[in-house]
């Protein structure tokens, strides 16, 4: 019997001792002194219901079914059954859990009434945060808190407050599925609350039969609310986020439409800003005098033109600086240990030419447009998304390695494949080519030597390029074996459910955890010892995103640990410069920098 059998076993057996019918917050209370956290143990109930043996009812479980031994796995990891990200991706799919079926015990099963509650918290709040806490006024709010440090629990712990007076409705906004479940979960755990997850997978028709927004604390994607309820009204929203609220006041009063929840609950925030769902649902919920509550480890505050959409939505905005002496007592010293890595010559010739028609086209940009237009983004003219391609092939070459750009179709234009005397009769493409054969990848290397000198726990590599991180995905599980390595990467090669199976294989079993830039916010990561950048962040938010996934302190650690790798004699350090100074400056967010250009070295060096 392997482990998750074990739990499923021992599950079903509390059930059963405690008279066969049981509540989830009894169940949560018994095992989470055994380390057996709500989403294990939501999924295993889940797997339960499946196979027959118990039903969930409104507020319990109850057994259903005379007791069957478990099913086995027969998982097979020999052989190389599942090697690489696709077989990755079998296993997901063979395991036993299912976060599709765990979303529907967690969504509405029958018609609801109308409801309201009383939060009543299970938890204390860390001096740090009752301060933060006492401080919070005014309608609406925004935290700056990295991830990692109990954003959620302040919120709760004002929900709880402001329902004293009365019983609220809530709405809680979430940016994917994957976290509308833990949310859910946390909600009905840590808030005492019957919290339900409603999302796209409950189609239209039935969200409207079941009557989902009667639900009195609701954990939902911005879409689903937005289509639902303010859809109709999408002419009017469009048009006043660049107007004034008070039309909107006075246009939702005049056709008699009422906010349907007292209090919203914007988490992982950033994303709502702007032209998008989440954003129009902020903009009602303030016309309506609702109270807002926002999340964000990173409110954009580098950004004029999102700062200014900000101020219209929040009259309060409250930073908290990491370095508060009262903070500080519970997070570990940051360190940014700055890898210097070499490349070889043949890479850095290939570099500086594709900069070199990068910088004709360029030149072509300006001459026709004007300098101005060279920062708007441009998807019209040829130049512009010619440009636009050579720059993003030229970063990733170096930032990620030559083996990222592989598949690229940017190779295609024609300057890329003409010889030049400066390649020895080479064109840019086939001195490449060349060099990929030499070289596949100058950092992966750098990669796994850390993985393999550092002492950790878990450990979280980022990098921005998806086939970047499947080829090392697979170089990776052979130094450390199948099961220590788990992968996450967006949804166009993970489906949400196959991300939120990972991230469960992460927090369970597996080392580490090798992803993409899905994994910087919006997911609930588990807490890493040590994290690899194999690319420098390109702004502020993915910069402190990334490393708030250290900044927790299980087992009281002093050090939150970064490797960036940094290539020499191209345009990363000044990109690691830059967005260094701008965290720095904006959120007041420091560590300590040490350069390194062995591991060994340093490890033998205690830095």
């Amino acid at each position: 019997m392997d482990y998750y059998e074990s739990i499923m076993d021992e599950v079903y057996r509390a059930i059963v001792s405690l008279g066969g019918r049981v509540s989830y917050s009894e169940l949560a209370s018994r095992f989470s002194s055994r380390g057996i956290g709500e989403l294990t143990l939501s999924l295993v109930l889940n797997d339960l219901i499946r196979r027959g043996l118990i039903k969930a009812s409104q507020n319990e479980f109850k057994v259903v079914s005379s007791y069957t031994p478990p099913i086995p796995l027969s998982i097979e990891l020999s052989g190389g059954v599942y090697r690489g990200f696709d077989g990755y991706l079998r296993f997901l799919s063979e395991g036993p859990y299912s976060i599709t079926g765990l979303a529907s015990t967690l969504s509405p099963q029958y018609p609801l009434p109308s409801q309201s509650f009383h939060v009543k918290t299970s938890y204390t709040l860390y001096p740090f945060q009752k301060r933060i806490l006492d401080g919070l006024a005014g309608d609406c709010l925004i935290l700056g808190l990295p991830t990692g440090l109990g954003k959620t629990y302040i919120a709760g712990s004002l929900l709880e407050r402001e329902s004293r007076i009365k019983p609220l409705r809530i709405l809680f906004l979430v940016p994917s599925v994957p976290l509308g479940i833990q949310q859910a979960i946390f909600a009905r755990r840590m808030l005492n609350v019957e919290a339900y997850f409603i999302s796209g997978n409950i189609s239209p028709e039935k969200r409207s039969m079941l009557r989902v927004w009667n639900a009195g604390f609701a954990v939902t994607t911005p879409q689903t609310f937005y289509n639902d309820i303010l859809s109709p009204f999408k002419s009017v929203l469009d048009s006043v986020r660049h107007g004034s609220l008070n039309d909107l006041s006075t246009f939702f009063r005049e056709v008699d439409f009422s906010f349907p929840y007292d209090v919203v609950v914007a988490d992982e925030c950033q994303n709502y800003i702007g032209e998008t769902d989440g954003y129009s649902i902020l903009l009602a919920a303030k016309a309506c005098g609702s109270r807002i509550i926002a999340l964000s480890a990173a409110p954009q505050l580098h950004s004029k033109r999102r700062f200014e959409e900000l101020k219209k939505i929040f009259s309060t905005i409250t930073v908290v600086s990491l370095e508060d002496s009262e903070l500080r007592q519970y997070i570990p010293r940051r360190v940014l240990k700055i890898f210097r890595v070499k490349v070889s010559d043949d890479l850095l010739k290939i570099y500086g030419e594709i900069g070199k028609v990068a910088s004709k086209y360029e030149g072509e940009v300006i001459d026709r447009y004007g300098r101005n237009h060279l920062n708007t983004g441009c998807r019209e003219h040829r130049e512009c998304v010619v440009l636009t391609a050579l720059r993003s092939l030229r970063f990733r070459l170096v930032e990620d390695g030559a083996s990222s750009v592989l598949s690229y179709a940017t190779w295609r234009i024609r300057e890329l494949r003409t010889p030049l005397d400066s390649l020895n009769g080479l064109s840019i493409y086939k001195a490449y080519r060349e060099a990929l054969r030499r070289e596949f990848n100058h950092k992966f290397s750098y990669v796994r030597q850390i993985l393999k000198s550092e002492e950790y726990s878990k450990a979280i590599v980022f990098l921005e390029s998806v086939e970047a991180a499947k080829q090392l995905f697979s170089m990776v599980q052979d130094d450390h074996g199948f099961g220590n390595v788990s992968i996450l990467v967006g949804k166009q090669n993970m489906s949400m459910e196959q991300q939120a199976l990972a991230l469960l294989h992460f927090r369970e079993d597996a080392k580490i955890l090798i992803s993409t830039s899905v994994g910087e916010e919006g997911l609930d990561i588990p807490s890493a010892d040590v994290e690899v950048w194999i690319d420098p962040p390109s702004n502020p938010r993915k910069w402190i995103q990334r490393f708030g996934r250290v900044l927790r302190q299980p087992g009281g650690k002093d050090y939150a640990t970064t490797y960036v790798l940094v290539t020499m004699g191209t345009h990363e350090w000044m990109k690691l410069l830059s967005t260094m100074r701008k965290v720095e400056r904006v959120y007041g967010f420091t560590q300590e920098k040490v350069f390194i250009n062995d591991v060994k070295a340093q490890k033998s060096l205690n830095i």
